[in-house]
């Protein structure tokens, strides 16, 4: 009977130490989700703000994919866009401050800053002239 009790403690015990154990690691932050792309910018972070568009290329100096985005966007050439390349290391803090968390990362915004079109990855040729016919138009 008493050894039953003392399991019983023991058990208990234990599972409690889990519980604190897995408990005690930090949440994520709830404004910027993991694995997530921005759908706000702050225009003044990035060169021209006063431009009706703005093309940025998140990348990264150690990135085989963002060669091949940087030749897709090299491209473009629409008076009324802005195209900027914000690569890590070097723009670290802009990379964090939007939580990109991998590249590259293509995104377009607005005059107030909106996210209206952005792709993880190299987008596909199709999506990409869509994209790129959008900005013409606009």
């Amino acid at each position: 009977m008493l050894t039953d009790i003392l399991m019983v403690l023991l058990l208990g015990a234990f599972a409690a130490s889990v519980a604190y154990f897995v408990n005690r690691r930090g949440a994520d932050s709830p404004s910027v989700p993991k694995n997530s792309l921005p759908i706000q910018i702050d225009r003044r972070d990035f060169d021209q703000p006063e431009t009706s568009q703005l093309l940025v290329l998140f990348s990264s100096e150690t990135c085989d994919s963002c060669d091949k985005s940087r030749e897709l966007i090299k491209s473009i050439s629409i008076d009324s866009v802005c195209i900027q390349e914000v690569e890590f290391p070097k723009h670290r803090n802009i990379h964090e401050r939007y939580g990109i968390d991998s590249v590259p990362i293509i995104l377009v915004a607005d005059t107030d800053g909106v996210v209206i079109w952005s792709y993880a990855g190299i987008p596909p040729d199709d999506l990409f002239a869509d994209m790129v016919s959008s900005l013409q138009a606009l």
